[in-house]
């Protein structure tokens, strides 16, 4: 099974931790997709990161609706696929790209970021406190 996810690079994808036939992905192109893969013809849902690239995509382990993306514009964003197609939060703690980023699954809400700046930040976005 393939699909052209993207326009562009598709650049990141993360499976659903709680429905087995939903994948996201990140591209070059700003957007992140949901995908079904009993319907791979069209995505189930389209977010819009900005004009810059999304690095990484992480769906939470805590939260079947909440995810995060690291960004080329120098952000991490916290998106709730319930509260619509907004981010919630917009973390710009790095002065370079944001290139990698995981939940903790032990603590819930709990996120990793990294960048090219050789920082680490280890926070709870304030949206999900």
């Amino acid at each position: 099974m393939s699909i052209e996810a993207h326009a562009s690079e598709a650049l990141s994808c993360d499976w659903s931790h709680f429905d087995r036939n939903v994948l996201l992905t990140g591209g070059s192109d700003g957007l992140i997709r949901g995908w079904d893969l009993r319907k791979m013809r069209t995505h189930i849902f389209e977010l819009y990161s900005g004009e810059f690239a999304v690095r990484r995509l992480a769906c939470s382990p805590h939260s079947a609706t909440v995810l995060a993306s690291a960004n080329y514009d120098f952000t991490t964003r916290i998106w709730d696929l319930a509260t619509g197609v907004s981010a919630q939060e917009v973390n710009a703690q790095h002065t370079e790209f944001v290139c990698g980023l995981d939940w903790n699954p032990q603590r819930a809400h709990e996120l990793a970021d990294c960048g090219w700046d050789s920082v680490v930040n280890v926070y709870t976005p304030k949206c999900l406190t």
